[in-house]
């Protein structure tokens, strides 16, 4: 049930020393909230937990086993046999030498036909050896590669699937004919990055049409253990051995160091010398390492030829190091713990007992998660529980503070995070204004939209988008307090503002038409200042009424904003403005007597009848708006004509 009571007589209740349940309740309702965080986290966040988690690799001394080798096609092998792709003869030769390996996998895909007796050569040396050839998930479609190829895909697939959740693919790229019929099994040569770009985690399987595709690790692994991958409702197992994979089928890999991977360069197995009995049993990978030729990956310890990303896994896979990654209920148990493990603290009066019980906590934490990777075999997130740390922290603090300090002070530091600081002073002066129910009064609502921009962040990143995001906000959310507005809310890439509330101001309506020109002359320079974007547009709608103004929401959660049928109109007559454009230019286009070149700011009547004396107006033609029965009279501010002056005469008063 909505309780009423005002904001500030819980602050009262929260700072009584003997009421310590609330900001116990507030730190068990946010490990709740970072769980769930923690489960599908955002780019930022899950960029910022992979990367403090990352620093467990420093930490790590082992090696890969000695029976994994890469053949390495580097920097050495290109200045004796000149720049890759060579001619397939001489990769033949080197082949060769490769007779006594145990498994032989391939990260290099020969997708394109050469001389025909040079791909003849490489398949002749290829035959008879336990070769896997790699495709890569890109190119044409399956349907189209023919009988032979789904053939053999089908005998390199895993049979027992389950209802796994792979990654898909319909199209691949794979070995020409002559050397694909020499190459007993393919796999898969795609690994996937990171929301950063690095590279963390490794896809054991792909769908391939109806086919599950093991990458090249675990086909290597199959073919050397004489095991099968199984997807099962119990887990991913190689053989007995289970594999922590997540839902989509993929592992988080357990980085060695660049240089502990034993290596031999391709030119070293042309030399008369080399003896095959040193690759007797070995698992080999042959691949690309050259820079400029290799596609080297972003890792947490460095940069990777693609190579070494399949070696990694079969060597996680041999010496058992694969971390199982603690997330779902693992993840809440220990945000519970830290819970248990915090609490304490409001105990403690001494501000030395309380950082140091933090200062152990934050190190226990750390150490938790390193001792976990180190000898546990488990990965841990220790963002998320520090996240939570820091807040419970800050929470904590932030009681133990109002304990010491009331009113003003109070007020300050709960609303000064949401509001501008003119309406905090504000509501410091008039404290009853902060009743959960609201009040009715005159508002000026004004309501803005960028068109088109939804479809344009579909050709945008994340991170391109939100830079861009930002920038326009800045100026826009300025050209709102400058005109004694509130900023109500982001919605998208529309703002919504309300002037009149929780400050008088009994010239709101003028003050909402400044800001709009505000805001689209702001526009302009934003357009000007970022070329290589294409020009945004934006359309206001600004109407003026009687609405319910306040502090809506529960009383845990609640917000300062305006509902009624003057805030759905101002909504209407924005969402308008581009259809009364495109109308007027079609009119201009045909030839007719149009009133105004544009509508880029709409108003309700009663704003306009406000306004109407000091700003240049033009009536549109009633119109039928979204959501209201009958016409509604609307007008056109033409804000190019007074842009400048009017500004400057308003900055100068």
């Amino acid at each position: 049930m909505l309780k009423k009571t005002a904001l500030t007589q819980k602050i009262k209740k929260l700072a009584d020393k003997k009421t310590l349940s609330h900001p116990v309740f507030i730190m068990f309702f946010a490990a709740l909230c970072i769980w769930g965080l923690s489960l599908r986290p955002p780019t930022l966040i899950a960029s910022m937990a992979s990367a403090l988690s990352d620093t467990y690799y420093a930490f790590n001394t082992k090696t890969p086993p000695s029976s994994l080798v890469f053949i390495d096609i580097d920097h050495e092998s290109v200045k004796e046999f000149g720049r890759w792709p060579w001619s397939r003869d001489i990769i033949a030769k080197g082949f060769s030498a490769l007779s006594m390996a145990k498994v032989i996998g391939l990260d290099i895909i020969f997708a394109e036909p050469t001389e025909a007796e040079k791909d003849a050569a490489l398949a002749e040396a290829l035959s008879g050896l336990p070769v896997i050839g790699g495709i890569f998930l890109n190119g044409p479609r399956l349907s189209s590669l023919g009988e032979d190829v789904y053939e053999h895909l089908l005998d390199s697939s895993l049979m027992q699937t389950g209802r796994a959740s792979l990654l898909e693919s319909e199209r691949l790229e794979a070995p020409v004919s002559p050397i694909r019929e020499s190459i007993p099994l393919l796999a898969a040569l795609n690994t996937l990055p990171d929301a950063d770009q690095r590279f963390r985690h490794y896809p054991l399987a792909f769908w391939v049409g109806d086919l599950a595709l093991p990458n090249l690790g675990v086909q290597m692994a199959r073919m050397a253990r004489h095991e099968d991958l199984i997807f099962t409702d119990k887990g991913v197992f190689m053989g007995e051995k289970k594999i922590p994979a997540d839902a989509r089928g993929a592992i988080r890999l357990n980085f060695y160091r660049h240089d502990s991977y034993a290596s031999i360069s391709f030119t070293r197995l042309m030399e008369e010398d080399f003896d095959p009995e040193t690759l007797k049993d070995k698992i080999v990978i042959v691949g690309v390492s050259e820079a400029g030729v290799s596609d080297l990956r972003a890792t947490p310890v460095g940069q990777f030829p693609g190579p070494l990303m399949h070696l990694t896994f079969v060597a996680n896979l041999e010496d058992g190091s694969i971390p199982e990654v603690i997330s779902g209920w693992k993840m809440a148990g220990i945000l519970f713990l830290f819970c248990l493990l915090w609490w304490p603290s409001l105990w403690m009066a001494l501000p030395w007992q309380r950082f140091s019980l933090y200062s152990l906590l934050f190190v226990g934490l750390y150490g938790a998660g390193l001792g976990g990777y180190l000898y546990g075999g488990i990965w841990l997130e220790v963002f998320y529980p520090g996240l939570w740390l820091m807040l419970a922290i800050l929470s904590g603090e932030v009681h133990l503070y109002m304990e010491s300090r009331a009113g003003s002070e109070a007020l300050r530091s709960a609303f000064s995070s949401y509001l501008a600081p003119e309406v905090v002073e504000s509501l410091i002066l008039h404290p009853e204004k902060l009743r959960l129910g609201g009040e009715a009064r005159e508002l000026s609502l004004l309501f803005t939209d960028l068109r088109g921009f939804t479809a344009r962040s579909e050709t945008m990143d994340a991170e391109s988008m939100v830079q861009l995001l930002n920038a326009y906000f800045e100026p826009m959310t300025h050209a709102v307090f400058t005109y004694r507005g509130t900023l109500d809310k982001y919605i998208g890439d529309a703002i919504m503002a309300i002037y009149n509330a929780p400050m008088d101001d009994d010239d709101h309506a003028f003050h909402a038409c400044l800001s709009a020109i505000s805001m689209l002359r702001e526009l302009e320079k934003f357009n000007a200042a970022h070329p290589e974007h294409e020009p945004l547009q934006m359309g206001i709608g600004i109407n003026t009424g009687p609405a319910v103004v306040g502090n809506l929401g529960s009383s845990f959660r609640f917000s300062y904003t305006a509902i009624g049928d003057a805030v759905n109109v101002a909504a209407r007559l924005e969402s308008a403005t581009k259809e009364v454009n495109q109308e007027l230019m079609a009119e201009k286009t045909l030839g007719k007597e149009i009133p105004v070149d544009y509508a880029d700011i709409l108003l309700g009547e009663a704003t306009y009848q406000a306004v109407k004396n000091r700003l240049p107006c033009t009536p549109l033609p009633p119109r039928p708006l979204k959501g209201k029965s009958g016409f509604l009279a609307i007008y056109s501010l033409r804000w190019k004509e007074i842009r400048e002056a009017l500004l400057e005469e308003h900055r100068a008063r």
